[in-house]
């Protein structure tokens, strides 16, 4: 059976890369700025692919374009690679150290390919480098966040390529080390460029994958959390909270709230300023969170208003967390801060409770008796 032409498989594969590298392209404009590295991604696959292109010219085009610029094109696009990865998970790419040894690795090749002629010794140094770089990919794929499933495609996909390469190399003796028109319409090459071709195409998949996974996850918390504390918004509250009424009716179970309010909050906006009292607003929320246990479900309500609902607690020990909060949030830990206050009202599900909305309004009510009584004190 004739084989297939290696030249087709590196067409396919500039291809694919091309249209590839057009979609990472079109996320790259349209993802939030946060989500970094997709434009990295979008030339690594655009190096890569014309970099198969310029490899199917062997033969056609001199060496110096089909083999060292091919190689130099390929090598620049797996540090693209590692560079977009980097910078999706916060890591800050270093460019000298990098393309000083790419820079070596030409070299290398470059006397490899017109001083000793040895073409094994090409594929030897260029499959070495792969190992090298999608090892690297891998582990920092394997990192990356969400880890979903986008992350473990795209970390099996480097593995799969470190793999091919390590099998290249022990292969290398099963080919005719001089003849290199031979060697490369081998089954052994022809299964390797397959697998280029559709590794290209993987690889797009799996940075397709996990940035959509990222800006899934994003979209999700910016529907859930109010933006300025990180806490819950109103929506989110509730619907975690009915899920924890019908868990508390249906095992008769004790439910609890607390409303709070920060004191005297318009004075503190007019004597320093708005922007100080968006601080105030985010130390409250800070240090609150840190009193309560994962179970707790922390709120804003808006303004200064914030929402605690506390499973599994009697109204004894909601006092004593809410007492814990009103002292912990007396203490002036921020000196650029004013010192503030916050009054706090408790309520307990019971026989009269018909719903969360009446638990809050229950709470609510013991707010405001808590600001008749003064303020910076605990009622319910």
């Amino acid at each position: 059976m004739e084989l297939i032409n290696p030249r087709t498989f590196l067409v396919i594969a500039n291809l694919l890369g091309l249209l590839c590298a057009l979609v990472l392209w079109v996320q790259a404009k349209s993802f939030p700025a946060d989500i970094e590295g997709l434009r990295d991604w979008a030339k690594a696959v655009v190096l890569m692919g014309c970099a198969s292109g310029l490899a199917s010219l062997r033969g056609v085009a001199p060496d110096a374009l089909a083999v060292l610029m091919a190689s130099a094109m390929l090598l620049l696009g797996e540090l693209f690679l590692v560079f977009g990865l980097m910078r999706y998970t916060g890591r800050t790419p270093q460019w000298r150290p990098a393309l000083d040894a790419i820079l070596g690795l030409l070299l290398l090749l470059a006397w490899l390919t017109w001083g000793s002629h040895s073409y094994p010794g090409r594929i030897f140094i260029m499959s070495l480098a792969h190992i090298g770089f999608f090892t690297f990919c891998a582990w920092l794929a394997w990192q990356a966040r969400p880890a979903g499933f986008g992350s473990r495609f795209l970390t099996a996909g480097f593995v799969f390529g470190a793999v091919v390469a390590a099998v290249r190399i022990v292969t290398l003796s099963m080919a005719d080390a001089q003849a290199e028109d031979i060697f490369d319409r081998s089954l052994i090459q022809q299964v390797f460029l397959g697998a280029f071709s559709l590794g290209i195409l993987a690889l797009s998949i799996g940075f397709i994958l996990l940035a959509n996974e990222r800006l899934r996850d994003e979209l999700e918390y910016l529907a859930t959390r109010d933006p300025m504390t990180g806490a819950l918004n109103r929506r989110a509250f509730f619907a975690r909270a009915e899920v924890e009424w019908a868990r508390a009716t249906r095992s008769q179970r004790a439910l609890s709230v607390i409303v709070s309010d920060i004191d005297f909050f318009k004075k503190v906006n007019d004597t320093f300023g708005h922007h100080v009292g968006d601080l105030v607003i985010k130390d409250f929320a800070k240090r609150a969170d840190h009193m309560l246990r994962i179970p707790d479900i922390l709120a804003r309500f808006g303004g200064e208003e914030f929402v605690i609902l506390l499973p599994d607690t009697g109204l004894k020990e909601a006092r004593q967390v809410a007492e814990r909060i009103r002292k912990e949030i007396e203490k002036q830990r921020d000196r650029k801060l004013p010192t503030y206050t916050v009054s706090i009202g408790i309520a307990l599900a019971g026989d009269g409770t018909t719903g969360i909305e009446t638990l809050i309004a229950d709470a609510d009510a013991a707010l405001y008796k808590a600001k008749q009584g003064g303020r910076n004190r605990v009622e319910g």
